[in-house]
C-alpha cells in the first residue's frame, strides 16, 4: 500500500512528489493480511509480499533506508513461486462473461473518454496538502484527522469520478491517484479507531500504549454496498505459521 513518487512538469510541485501513504504507520504493519506462510490473502489467487504484506518484520521503525529489502526479497521469492504454481491451469477454470469484461474495460478507460475534469497531478497535490502536514502525518489528534478525513472523502466522492487523462501515462496516474485517495481514507479511519500510541502511530490525545484493548490488528474490508468496514482482530486470533 505504499505509493511511489511521480514526476511532474515544472511548476507542479517539484520533480519528485511522494504518495499519500507516506508515514502514518510502519509499512510492514499494513496491506494484505496473509493466511498462510506463502503470502496468500483472503482473496483466492492473490498473493502479496514486501510492503504490501502485513508481516511487521521491521518492528516499530525502519532502522535505515533499505533495511527491509532482504526480507521483501525473500517474501517475494516465496509468494512468487506460490502464485505461479497456483496459476497453473487456472485459465481453463475461469468463467468470466463478456459483459463483465466489457464493464471492466469501460471502467479502466473512463478517464481517457472524459472531456472535462481534473488532472491526476492536481488532485494528487491536493491530497498531499491534506495528508502530509506534521499534525496529520506524525503528531496525530482526532480533531485534525477527522478534518483531513472529510477532505479525503470529498476527493473520493467528487474528484475521483472526474479524473481525466489524455494519454496512457496520465491514465496510469489517474488510477494511482484514486488508489492513493482510498489508501489515505483507510489510514485515517484506522488511526482514528486506534485510540492509543504504538510504534510510529503516535496520538497526542492518546499518548500511551494500551495493551489491554489494542494488542490487535485493524482489518479493513468492504460490505455489500462497497462501504469501508473496520474491525479489530485480537492477538489471540492472529494466524501462526510453522
Amino acid at each position: 500500500m505504499s505509493s511511489k513518487g511521480h514526476s511532474y512538469p515544472p511548476g507542479m510541485g517539484g520533480e519528485q512528489v511522494g504518495g499519500s501513504s507516506a508515514g502514518m504507520a510502519i509499512h510492514k504493519s499494513e496491506g494484505l493480511v496473509p493466511i498462510n506462510a506463502q503470502g496468500l490473502s483472503t482473496i483466492p489467487g492473490l498473493y502479496a509480499a514486501g510492503d504490501a504484506l502485513g508481516s511487521y518484520m521491521s518492528g516499530g521503525i525502519y532502522t535505515q533506508i533499505g533495511s527491509s529489502l532482504a526480507g521483501s526479497a525473500v517474501q517475494g521469492a516465496i509468494a512468487g513461486a506460490a502464485a505461479a504454481n497456483d496459476s497453473l491451469g487456472m485459465a481453463s477454470k475461469l468463467d468470466v462473461s463478456e459483459q463483465y469484461l466489457a464493464l471492466v474495460n469501460q471502467q479502466i478507460l473512463a478517464p481517457l473518454k472524459r472531456e472535462r475534469g481534473y488532472s491526476p497531478a492536481w488532485v494528487t497535490q491536493v491530497l498531499q496538502g491534506v495528508m502530509i502536514p506534521n499534525f496529520v502525518l506524525y503528531i496525530k489528534k482526532e480533531r485534525m484527522m477527522q478534518a483531513a478525513l472529510a477532505y479525503v472523502e470529498e476527493l473520493n466522492e467528487h474528484h475521483v469520478p472526474m479524473l481525466m487523462a489524455d494519454d496512457l501515462h496520465a491514465l496510469r496516474l489517474a488510477h494511482e491517484t484514486e488508489n492513493m485517495i482510498i489508501t489515505a481514507e483507510m489510514k485515517l479511519k484506522a488511526s482514528i479507531m486506534r485510540k492509543e500510541s504504538r510504534c510510529s502511530h503516535y496520538r497526542l490525545d492518546c499518548p500511551d500504549i494500551d495493551y489491554e484493548n489494542w494488542q490487535a490488528w485493524i482489518n479493513i474490508s468492504k460490505d455489500e454496498k462497497g462501504n469501508m468496514v473496520l474491525e479489530k482482530q485480537p492477538f489471540e486470533s492472529w494466524p501462526h505459521f510453522s
